[in-house]
């Protein structure tokens, strides 16, 4: 009877146990389902939240602009998902032309008209390069074809009936997860699917890709300083919109998966997670999303390729979810097969980093959340804080719940991912060529990425101890590129890494309870490696000082077009004072310049007037370096918010270092003062720096009638001998933030001026009159006669005489090797046969300075131009080699040289020759005061070739001869000096001029030591109002800053003037996270809600 009944009973249990089984399996399901919508519509709406109060905080009347802004790229964001969407199922909606793809026209239309009505307003949407009417004109006439061509094609097509047969298949394989009725494969069926419909929906996706992007474009055109009450960064909005992107589209797929709860979850931890934690990452470090952050991110080779495999991955694995697994197309197959050989290693690398935190996250608030405290903090928040705060936060904070499950979840459903494609495709080709394919991805991967190894150590090891011998020079210039991108990356390791493997310890510090915190510190570090830089944040300046040393030029002045992208990724402004990373920057317009010249005879004084406009929203510094010939005189600067001169602010005359010092406390962006500053820092070279150029006024100013100033006028008067091409203007060495084009307006003496729009100025202004020189002679006082005679004879070359000739053999002397060449060659073959000629070589930090006393001795050929020598270390080596050798003159043969890297010294040895500096090619900017004051005392000079500054030293020679009381020889003329008591001879005008002269004559006389005797010189600069070495003209407008620069003038220091490197960020910030508590961790709300309560730091390297 046991046996007759027992069957049945068994069985009856059996089917209990499976209806069991199958309503656990069920309750699991409903779970993942239930999961995937909870954390998705949190996801998706805490980042519509986030929008609100940005909108709500919108000044300048741009309320509604960027809320249909929003409006419009939510809408594009689902267009686009349901297009794709279409493409990945086409047999899911076999209509003519689906009805749901009415929706997708409904906003592109309302796209079109938005473009339209954007550009016929005046909204400050104007891009970085491309101008507001080329953006939206083009958009607007690409997306007005686009829909054109598609309405057509809905009308002629819509009744279209050509169908064919198509088969949606996948391979159905044992142990697959999604095999049962509510997550398992399709059984192979045909769909008819409209031809017509088709093409439409491909041409659809399209059109509203292209619309999302615009949308995209048009955040990136926003106004960097938008008036937002507790959040000031586009960058925020961006990811935010990225955000509101992800969930959409990932809410859409997930609607189509709704009947398969495991790939609900795959979806969501395999896409939807990883690309979510992407922008949050971005937003954590402070990164922008745009081209400067691409080249930063390329910039740094073993993160991009992890990066790039990462996003890969994703990719093969959401088309393995979609489309599973591809065996028909011989060459995708292979490809997925490639792709999906990396998926597996990159979930288990993601999950073992996310585990580094799901563990203390998991201890810190599994606990805490069934304790329950956490009610009294929300409720009080929920009365305290706006509803959208309290409202994201608890969603975001329930949906970070699930966080601890991640690591586990991630890498096993990559894992099975990788399997299913071999699986599939060791079916279809074989196993033998799975594991070769396979094995040849994963090995060319490791390879590629071990040979990408952080290039500073190699350039540290290179330059660690200075070469000794001309082949190890020639071998370190040989690697060049090497030890620029290794120093580069050093210098911006803040920019191109998120820390430092030294101070990078926040995993030690959440498992410092735990016994081998140390060894989680470093294998942590080691899988992060890509992403730490591999040294120490001293390594900045041994950076900057070992580029200096070996390319003989700064860093930032060298590499600024990387600098400025990495600022521009990391979002940060750089200084107020225009430095050398500001060197040709369009920030500031010249919209005006008029030159004004009034002569008399064979000199005139010239006016030039200059209208800036700024062209960004903060305050900038304007900067000229320029240069006047030799004989010429500054006798006035004025500064005006408006072409009004009664109302401009004139200028004074103040030692050069008091006036230095209260200009530079006046260059900041917080209540920004208008000074300007007008410096000689060369024997004709002027440095013109203004500051601030107001910012734009915004569209609420304009609206609401804003008199604030928007524009900044300075006028600058000088005055010139003539030549014999016309009338000389400035010459430009070097801009710093101005810029100018085809629509700056110039004028000479009230007519249009015509010359290259790339130029500045014109070289010289046409004379009306024969070039006549005539004698000068006024009297000055303290009883000097200056005379000024045209030279009735050209000039000649010494003959008899014994020169040292200095030869600069610097890194950047390389690029005038052949100008070296030609001089050498005419000293040995014109010069020396009838002088006697010393070479002195300098040399490096490493190398020894050599003395050449027959020219004929010497082979140019093998000269090595390396390192650094500054005109200062020059000189010292030249006077440790002189030894008791006379010369009756002295050239160095340099060229532009690198004054930012000039050091504040004054202990120069003095000259008993006249130093003549002779710069190949471009003339230098500026000269340290050190360098300035020898070539002064010395009775020397600047020329741009030897025989130049022969003829010219050979000339003052001659005169000195004849008369004592020669000054100098310069632009045709002699000038001469002499104490008299006779009677006042006047020329009108020409004082200024002559006190010039005069000034450089007392300073060759006189001990420039001593205090009082500076004070002297300077006096005669303050009577006749001319700027000069030791006088400054500075501009002040309120009683503060000339009380600071009275304190400034009574200082013993008031002429020691500093060098002016034009260095910035000496504070970086660059990518740097805080480090992560265990519950930070978790509360991605808190993340996203506490980055938005608080400022981004700005703070400088």
């Amino acid at each position: 009877m046991r046996k007759l009944f027992g069957k049945p009973n068994d069985n009856l249990e059996d089917n209990n146990q499976d209806n069991k089984k199958k309503k656990n399996k069920q309750r699991l399901y409903f779970a993942f389902q239930a999961i995937f919508w909870f954390c998705n519509l949190s996801f998706l709406l805490v980042s519509c939240l986030g929008i609100l109060p940005a909108i709500l905080g919108w000044k300048d009347g741009l309320e509604t602009f960027y809320s249909v802004l929003i409006a419009l790229t939510v809408a594009s964001t689902a267009s686009m998902g349901m297009g794709l969407w279409r493409l990945l199922r086409p047999e899911a909606q076999p209509q003519a032309i689906p009805r749901s793809l009415f929706f997708q026209e409904i906003v592109w239309i309302c796209n079109l008209v938005f473009f339209l009505a954007i550009a016929v307003t005046k909204l400050p949407i104007v891009g970085s390069s491309i101008s507001k009417e080329l953006l939206l004109g083009g958009g607007t006439l690409i997306a007005g074809a686009a829909i054109a061509i598609l309405l057509v094609w809905r009308v002629i097509f819509a009744s279209f009936k050509t169908t064919t047969r198509y088969e949606a298949s996948y391979p159905q394989q044992s142990g697959h997860e999604d095999s049962d009725e509510l997550g398992g494969q399709r059984e192979r069926s045909p769909y008819k699917v409209n031809l017509a419909s088709y093409s439409y929906a491909k041409l659809a996706a399209a059109l509203s890709i292209f619309f999302w992007l615009c949308n995209l474009a048009l955040w990136r055109t926003v106004p960097p300083k938008i008036d937002i009450s507790w959040w000031s960064d586009r960058q925020f909005l961006i990811t935010i919109i990225c955000w509101i992107a992800i969930g959409t589209v990932s809410t859409g797929l997930g609607w189509h998966l709704r009947q398969q709860p495991i790939k609900l979850m795959r979806l969501l931890y395999g896409i939807e997670a990883p690309l979510f934690f992407f922008f949050l990452l971005s937003l954590f470090l402070a990164l922008e999303i745009n081209s400067a952050s691409l080249s930063i991110l390329l910039n740094n080779p073993a993160s991009a390729l992890i990066l790039g495999t990462v996003l890969l991955s994703i990719l093969a694995f959401s088309i393995e979810l979609f489309h599973g697994s591809v065996e028909k197309n011989r060459a995708l197959a292979w490809g997925q097969l490639l792709a999906h050989s990396l998926v597996p290693g990159v979930g288990v690398y993601l999950g073992l980093i996310l585990l580094f935190y799901a563990i203390p996250t998991a201890i810190a608030i599994i606990p805490a959340f069934f304790s329950f405290v956490w009610v009294f903090g929300f409720l009080y928040t929920l009365a305290s804080q706006p509803w959208w705060t309290s409202l994201g936060a608890i969603l975001f904070s329930f949906s970070a719940l699930l966080f601890p499950l991640m690591p586990w979840l991630l890498a096993q459903f990559y894992i099975k991912s990788g399997y299913r494609v071999f699986s599939a495709f060791a079916q279809q080709y074989g196993r033998s060529r799975t594991w070769v394919g396979s094995l040849a991805a994963v090995t060319a991967w490791m390879v590629l990425y071990l040979s990408l190894t952080q290039p500073q150590l190699e350039a540290f090891e290179l330059l660690a101890t200075p070469p000794q011998t001309e082949s190890a020079k020639q071998e370190l210039i040989a690697k060049s590129e090497r030890i620029r991108d290794g120093l580069v990356n050093a210098y911006l390791h803040p920019y191109r890494y998120v820390g430092t493997w030294e101070n990078n310890t926040h995993i030690r510090d959440i498992y410092g309870v735990f016994v081998g915190y140390q060894f989680l510190q470093h294998s942590y570090n080691s899988l992060m490696s890509p992403f730490l830089y591999n040294g120490s944040d001293r390594d900045i300046e041994l950076a900057e000082k070992l580029y200096a040393e070996f390319f003989d030029t700064p860093l930032q002045k060298a590499e600024r077009t990387r600098i400025q992208r990495a600022l521009a990724a990391a979002g940060e402004l750089d200084d107020a004072k225009a430095g050398v990373l500001n060197i040709d920057q369009k920030k500031v317009w010249l919209r005006e310049q008029e030159v004004a010249l009034e002569p008399h005879g064979d000199w005139a004084e010239v006016e030039l007037y200059e209208v800036y406009e700024n062209k960004t929203t903060d305050v900038e510094e304007v900067l000229y370096y320029f240069s006047l010939p030799e004989s010429a005189v500054i006798t006035g600067l004025w500064l005006g918010d408006s072409a009004d001169r009664d109302r401009r602010f004139t200028f004074r005359i103040s030692p050069r270092g008091a006036a230095q010092q209260v200009y530079n406390s006046q260059v900041r962006r917080v209540r920004p003062i208008d000074p300007a500053l007008l410096e000689q820092v060369g024997p004709r070279q002027y440095r013109l720096k203004a500051f601030p150029v107001p910012p734009r006024l915004s569209d609420r100013e304009r609206e609401e009638g804003s008199e604030r100033p928007s524009e900044m006028h300075l006028w600058l008067t000088y005055k010139v001998m003539r030549q014999e091409k016309g009338w000389p203007l400035p010459e430009l060495g070097e801009k710093r933030n101005i810029f100018w084009n085809r629509d700056t307006k110039r004028a000479y003496n009230g007519e249009a001026l015509k010359f290259p729009e790339d130029n500045w100025l014109p070289a010289f202004l046409p004379a009306t009159e024969k070039y006549q020189p005539a004698l000068h002679q006024i009297n000055l006082s303290g009883g000097y006669r200056i005379s000024a005679k045209p030279l009735a004879t050209d000039y000649a070359l010494p003959r008899g005489k014994r020169f040292a000739v200095v030869l600069d053999t610097s890194r950047s002397m390389k690029e005038q090797s052949q100008a070296v060449n030609e001089s050498l060659r005419w000293l040995r073959e014109v010069f020396a046969p009838k002088n006697n000629v010393d070479i002195y070589i300098s040399a490096a930090k490493g190398s020894q300075p050599q003395r050449i006393d027959d020219i004929s001795q010497l082979d140019p050929s093998q000269i090595i131009f390396y390192g650094t020598v500054q005109f200062q270390d020059m000189l010292r080596q030249f006077a440790q080699l002189q030894g008791n050798s006379t010369y009756d003159g002295i050239l160095l043969l340099t060229d532009e040289g690198s004054y930012e890297l000039a050091a504040n010294r004054k202990d120069l040895p003095e000259k008993s020759a006249p130093l003549w500096l002779v710069h190949l090619g471009k003339m230098p900017n500026a000269y340290d005061d050190a360098t300035l004051q020898v070539i002064q005392d010395s009775d020397g000079g600047i020329a741009r070739n030897i025989p130049e500054a022969l003829q010219r030293l050979a000339a003052k020679a001659d005169l000195d001869n004849l008369d004592e009381d020669a000054i100098s020889v310069i632009d045709g003329y002699a000038w001469f000096a002499e104490k008299t008591t006779g009677q006042n001879i006047a020329s009108v005008g020409f004082e200024q001029l002559a006190a010039r002269q005069l000034i450089d004559k007392l300073a060759r006389e006189k001990d420039l030591q001593q205090l009082a005797e500076m004070d002297a010189i300077h006096a005669l600069a303050k009577t006749y109002n001319i700027v000069s070495p030791y006088s400054s003209a500075i501009v002040l407008v309120n009683d503060e800053q000339r009380e600071a620069l009275k304190r400034a003038e009574a200082q013993k220091d008031r002429f020691g003037r500093e060098v002016e490197d034009g260095l910035e960020l000496k504070q970086q910030s660059g990518l740097r996270a805080s480090t992560p508590e265990p519950g930070a961790i978790v509360g991605l709300a808190a993340i996203a809600f506490i980055l938005a309560n608080r400022k981004r730091k700005k703070f400088k390297f």
